[in-house]
């Protein structure tokens, strides 16, 4: 054992001598200063990230490289690019902003995340309207015009013009207008900047348009009383039916009577003119603009009737008593009566001075009748300028007319080829009338008409 003890005894010298020797190497190696704790400790790594927030790209000291580190700081160049429809905002650094710049250096000198922004570019889309109708669908949304939106850029818009009316009028829809040029219907718009967009509509409205001679005149249109003048809109092509009062009573001695419903129409060779449809209501259809006037007769109190004329023929002068005196415009007097509503007998008597012609017809009723269609009972003088005289004997039950006419102071046969038996009346109350004389007097310059009305 003793032997054995010894051999080993060298082995251990040997080991203390190396780790000696090694312990002497590392005190030399060892910087000055240094603390034995440190011994074996490495210099720490800089780290730099790089992110991207949105659509675009960046490089760094001209690489692509996101990731970066280094025991010392460091610089990164860095540069960004926006894709189509973005725009570069700015660098944050660890979530600071630090440069609005694209193109910026960073000294890194601390573990550092760098991220660029990018933002959506959006524009502003203005919607008007060439009318006070203005529905647009956009991508399935109504809107009326005038309406603003903005959109992303790059955005697909679907546009739809949507058609409508109002009481007045009706919009057809024609396109659209994008910044001043056509673009038709529907619109599919890709957003690639601000844009003017105008709804284009074909505006209908269809006018009729009543006025009367008669002041303060009221008539029924379509059932509801309606003050004229009138302007009446549609939307859409329409028919009205036009009913006037038949007599408008002003005061004891005056009023309107015998109203005509006229439609100003296109004649050929004569232009314009007005055109009698009826003589209190007609239907008139109004494709477009139509204009109607309901033109009354100027009305006096001659005894317990009225007479009423045409205007255009004649002018009124006086009344005196039962009789009424007027002068005739040209050469022709036109005139009609309104009878009280007792009425059972009329005596009328119509005289021309200087007469070089006249035709005197029989009243006849305007029950379904055109106003122009009379058939008719005349008495015609053709000789001489002499004074004419026509008496009328009317009876109403049974009906019954007697006519006589006289011309220079001798009788003139009467040409009848009309049925007297009537009937000569229509309405009620001072709606009666009994039918229309017409006295052509060539040259005459006063007419008397006496009326005498027993009831």
């Amino acid at each position: 054992m003793g032997g054995g003890g010894y051999g080993r005894r060298p082995l251990a010298l040997a080991a203390l001598a190396f780790l000696a020797l090694l312990l002497l190497f590392i005190l030399l190696m060892m910087p000055k200063g240094g603390s034995p704790l440190l011994w074996g400790a490495r210099q720490p790594l800089i780290a730099a990230s790089i992110e991207v927030e949105g659509r675009g790209s960046v490089s760094a000291n001209g690489t692509l490289l996101r990731s970066w580190n280094s025991t010392k700081p460091f610089k990164l160049r860095l540069e960004a690019r926006p894709e189509k429809c973005w725009a570069f905002k700015g660098w944050l650094v660890n979530g600071t902003p630090y440069s609005a710049e694209p193109n910026a250096t960073l000294l890194v000198k601390g573990n550092t995340t760098v991220k660029a922004v990018f933002e959506r570019l959006r524009y502003r889309l203005l919607f008007a309207s060439n009318a006070s109708w203005g529905l647009v669908a956009v991508n399935g949304s109504v809107v009326e015009a005038p309406y603003e939106v903005e959109a992303p850029c790059g955005s697909l818009l679907y546009l739809t013009l949507l058609a409508g009316s109002n009481e007045t009028h009706g919009f057809a829809p024609l396109g659209f207008l994008v910044n001043g040029s056509f673009a038709g219907k529907p619109l599919e718009l890709r957003v690639y900047g601000s844009a003017n967009v105008t709804a284009l509509y074909r505006v209908e409205t269809h006018v009729l348009a009543i006025e009367s001679n008669a002041p303060g005149a009221k008539v029924l249109v379509d059932g509801v009383e309606t003050l004229l003048p009138v302007r009446i809109q549609r939307p859409r092509p329409f028919t009205a039916y036009i009913q006037a009062p038949a007599f408008i009573q002003v005061n004891d001695t005056f009023a309107w009577g015998s109203p005509e419903i006229q439609e100003l129409r296109y004649r050929w060779g004569l232009g314009y003119v007005w055109v009698t449809l009826a003589p209190s209501s007609a239907s008139v259809r109004v494709n477009g603009t139509a204009s109607v006037r309901v033109l009354y007769r100027p009305t006096y109190k001659v005894g317990s009737a009225y007479v009423t004329w045409d205007p255009y023929y004649s002018r009124y002068q006086k009344v005196e008593g039962s009789t009424l005196v007027s002068t005739p415009r040209g050469h022709i007097f036109d005139f009609s009566l309104i009878l009280p509503e007792n009425w059972k007998t009329l005596k009328l008597r119509l005289e021309g001075k200087d007469v070089g012609g006249a035709t005197v017809y029989y009243p006849y009723s305007w029950l379904g009748g055109d106003l122009y269609a009379e058939r008719e009972a005349r008495a015609t003088v053709q000789f001489g300028t002499c004074d004419f005289v026509a008496e009328y004997t009317v009876v109403r039950d049974p009906p019954a007319a007697h006519i006589r006419v006289v011309s220079c102071a001798l009788e003139v046969s009467v040409h009848d080829d009309y049925d007297v038996s009537g009937p000569w009346n229509f309405g009620e109350g001072m709606k009666q009338y009994l039918g229309r004389f017409i006295c052509i007097a060539g040259g005459a310059y006063e007419v008397r008409i006496y009326v005498e009305v027993s009831g």
